[in-house]
């Protein structure tokens, strides 16, 4: 869809959701998905040491359980995003006026994450004219607490403590091509409550990693990524799989997960991974994103 539209987009062809996950209605599973996405963001910056928060000029922002993470001195929009709004109160002028508020001052690219169930054109249109055109969608994924299928892999996976923390940010910052520097904002979680963190090691080298975080039942997978040197392994199957049976064992009745969509101009195995561990699509997520001059 052009960003000019002033129509909602297109929600894709879905495949049929099965078992526990076809009794959700639209809304219910907006509101796992979301929820627990707004809660991680919302830990993320509450992690954060007092230092690391002037560094980067952190806040964080509560519009009813929407969460708003803003890392003010990073021009990154990932790090500065909305989740979950208009699921619990409507989105206002008002709304979108503190919204401003939090990132305006900055000049830094930041994102408003739309639901599908709490998207409609008057919204979409309204977020467009007050400077937040549609750039693109992420998909979102979620299934329940079925035995994951094996994934082989010549890798060593293990769950790390706060030893390994520096390496867990290493990995990251480079597979998802960030400075080094930014791993600080990731260190202050590796062993707090709620969180746990994974390393995959070829031989006594940290190459692949992701995270698991837990709120009310419900287990997010975060923050995977693995170095390009050593993609093709079957780590990032290995590490789903391994957080899928412990997100089991720790309560969770449902995981959730997010990535880029895979297209054939952008290819993306991640999303393949998820499928064959069991993940379904539970909606594409449109972002809106503001650009400043």
């Amino acid at each position: 869809m052009n960003t000019g539209s002033t129509s909602v987009p297109e929600r894709p062809a879905e495949a049929p959701t099965t078992g526990a996950l076809a009794a959700l209605s639209e809304r219910e599973m907006a509101e796992i998905v979301e929820f627990v996405q707004a809660r991680s963001l919302e830990d993320t910056v509450r992690a954060m040491p007092p230092e690391v928060v002037a560094r980067y000029d952190v806040g964080l922002g509560r519009i009813g359980p929407a969460t708003a993470m803003a890392i003010r001195r990073v021009d990154v929009p990932m790090l500065n995003r909305i989740v979950g709004l208009g699921l619990a109160e409507p989105v206002t002028d008002e709304t979108i006026d503190r919204i401003y508020e939090l990132y305006g001052r900055a000049k830094v690219r930041f994102m408003v994450q739309m639901s599908p169930a709490a998207l409609t054109e008057e919204l979409h249109a309204r977020l467009e004219a007050r400077g937040l055109p549609r750039k693109d969608n992420w998909v979102n994924l979620i299934r329940g607490i079925e035995p994951p299928p094996e994934i082989r892999t010549d890798l060593r996976i293990e769950q790390i403590g706060r030893e390994h923390a520096e390496g867990f940010a290493d990995v990251i910052c480079v597979a998802f091509e960030l400075p080094r520097e930014y791993g600080v904002l990731l260190t202050p979680l590796v062993g707090r409550a709620g969180w746990r963190h994974y390393l995959g090691f070829d031989g006594e080298t940290a190459v692949a990693a992701g995270a698991l975080y837990v709120h009310d039942q419900v287990g997010l997978l975060a923050m995977a990524g693995t170095l390009p040197s050593h993609r093709r392994r079957g780590g990032q199957g290995a590490l789903i799989t391994r957080r899928l049976r412990e997100a089991a064992a720790l309560g969770c009745r449902w995981l959730v997960i997010e990535t880029f969509l895979d297209t054939p101009e952008h290819p993306n195995p991640s999303f393949h991974n998820m499928l064959r561990t069991g993940f379904q699509v539970a909606y594409e997520r449109p972002n809106y994103i503001f650009f400043p001059e």
